[in-house]
């Protein structure tokens, strides 16, 4: 009777880290690789041992074959990558919106390091993705993201068949509201770009002597800086109600 308990205890906890640690494995920030690979197996394993109490009664008993098992595990790793995709769309948002800017500003040969695409990325995108991870720690918006996985027991019980056709028609329908809320973003840069590109090319037919791109890369860069700069605060606050609107749906109500 202990060994059954035992065993039953040992395959519940890991079939709640696995679906914890594939989420936190596509969560930005946490999952990076600028996090050591140590400080994410233990960061991963605490959180599955405090949540076994609470979230023990939702799991069915251990399956009797090997093969149970292993389907078991497989639905986890699906639900726990499907919320750790979600979180990245998500996320997302503000690559777009940088890239975008970054053509209106005249810097996409200036390149840093993106903590959200974890790769080289144009100055604006990274700085960007750099504010509006901070935002999220210093706003407790992270906790969203915990809870949008810990809730995501009740949603998607464990055992239990996964709704594929929800969850790509999910995944496509976030795709394009990532884009149309990334270039909200970059909107107001945008008509400046278009607004400044205008006026070169009305100047370079009154002057066609003149070296119209080259007199006005400074131009374009200091204007396009200071617009970003004005509008940074609009874009950080709008992007943390996005982040919390987006996980709204997979919260239980309390």
């Amino acid at each position: 009777m202990l060994t059954a308990a035992l065993q039953l205890e040992v395959f519940r906890f890991f079939v709640v880290l696995t679906r914890i640690g594939a989420a936190m494995m596509m969560l930005p920030g946490i999952g990076g690789n600028l996090v050591s690979l140590r400080i994410r197996l233990w960061l991963a394993v605490s959180i599955s041992f405090l949540m076994l109490p609470v979230l023990g009664s939702l799991f069915p008993t251990a399956p009797a074959s090997l093969g149970g098992m292993l389907l078991t595990v497989f639905g986890e790793v699906v639900v726990g990558l499907y919320m750790g995709t979600v979180v990245s769309f998500l996320m997302s948002v503000l690559s777009l919106a940088g890239s975008i800017i970054g053509f209106q500003v005249g810097l996409t040969n200036a390149f840093s390091f993106d903590p959200i695409a974890q790769q080289q990325s144009q100055l604006l995108t990274g700085f960007l993705s750099n504010v509006g991870m901070l935002a999220i720690f210093a706003t407790n918006m992270h906790h969203l993201m915990f809870q949008a996985i810990v809730d995501s027991y009740t949603l998607f019980p464990p055992g239990q068949a996964l709704p594929w056709g929800d969850f790509t028609e999910t995944l496509s329908h976030l795709v394009t509201e990532t884009f149309r809320v990334g270039f909200q973003f970059a909107a107001p840069l945008v008509v400046l770009g278009l607004l400044f590109y205008t006026g070169l090319g009305l100047l370079s037919r009154l002057v066609p002597q003149l070296q119209i791109f080259f007199l006005a890369q400074p131009v374009q860069i200091l204007v396009g800086t200071w617009m970003f700069m004005m509008t940074l605060p609009m874009i950080v606050s709008l992007f943390l109600r996005f982040i919390e609107n987006g996980l709204t749906p997979y919260l239980i109500p309390r």
